[in-house]
């Protein structure tokens, strides 16, 4: 894979490429705006600009709005999540960020297929509406509750089910995967993760990884993120993950706690 990190923003939405490259990496992820809020202020022109001089030549991604579901039990809901989801598209439109992740959702006991007909629908009412946009990329979850994309397979029923599927990707996060109940502790268990995301997914639809090792079980259903090589996925199954083949013109983005640092020292572990 490709080595980044998930990058701070923090001082101007700018300073997260410049960090990027002091630090040595062509890829990170960010949040435009603050995800845990539905209404967020504009970027201003002279920071836009700022942003796109100094991403230049590399790959950054965006992380949507965690609020954001659009398979809820609740229309309220549903319409906020397609204005934040709009308004997100819109920002990486304007800042030149070719990849946007989303979670798909919590289908809230309307039931696994319904939510997976809403979110498909959703998604190709939205899409097309921002002309040169960014690719939205499906994140896979941990399954807790009744969230959507546990399984490789409902990633793969949204994309195709959308009508759109040009205009969708994948973003694979391994503490996520390891909640699901995937395996990907050595050489055996990561050559059949990668055989199941090539088979199922595609690779070549995959465009991102999170890379995270995991506080908790396999097969646990939670998302607990955790530095490489101190939880339970453990250091060996991540380089092997980070090192395979098929994958290795993908972004692979540490998203471990901590700060920029941090994640950088966990990232570069994976390829000492």
């Amino acid at each position: 894979m490709i080595p980044g990190i998930h990058v701070s923003t923090a001082g101007g939405i700018y300073r997260a490429p410049l960090k990027l490259r002091e630090m040595g990496f062509s890829t990170g992820q960010i949040f435009t705006a603050n995800q845990r809020r539905w209404k967020n202020g504009e970027i201003s022109p002279a920071d836009t600009a700022k942003f796109r001089d100094a991403a230049e030549g590399l790959t950054i991604i965006s992380h949507a709005s965690y609020l954001i579901n659009l398979s809820s039990a609740d229309p309220e809901v549903v319409e906020k999540s397609h204005i934040a989801l709009l308004e997100e598209l819109n920002r990486c439109k304007t800042l030149g960020i070719p990849y946007l992740v989303m979670h798909p959702g919590a289908h809230q006991k309307a039931g696994l297929e319904k939510g997976i007909e809403m979110i498909s629908y959703s998604l190709r009412q939205l899409l097309p509406a921002v002309k040169a946009g960014p690719m939205l990329l499906l994140e896979n979850t941990a399954g807790a509750g009744t969230t959507i994309g546990c399984r490789l397979e409902e990633l793969a029923a949204i994309r195709d089910s959308s009508g759109i599927s040009g205009l969708i990707g994948y973003c694979i996060d391994t503490a996520h995967a390891h909640g699901a109940g995937y395996k990907i502790t050595n050489s055996g268990t990561v050559s059949v993760f990668v055989e199941q995301l090539d088979s199922i997914l595609g690779s070549g639809n995959i465009k991102a990884f999170h890379l995270n090792d995991s506080k908790v079980e396999c097969d646990s259903r939670r998302d607990r993120h955790e530095h490489f090589g101190e939880g339970t996925i453990g250091l060996d199954g991540l380089r092997y993950l980070f090192r395979a083949p098929l994958l290795s013109q993908i972004p692979g983005i540490a998203e471990t706690p901590g700060t920029d640092d941090e994640r950088a020292a966990d990232i570069r572990k994976l390829s000492q």
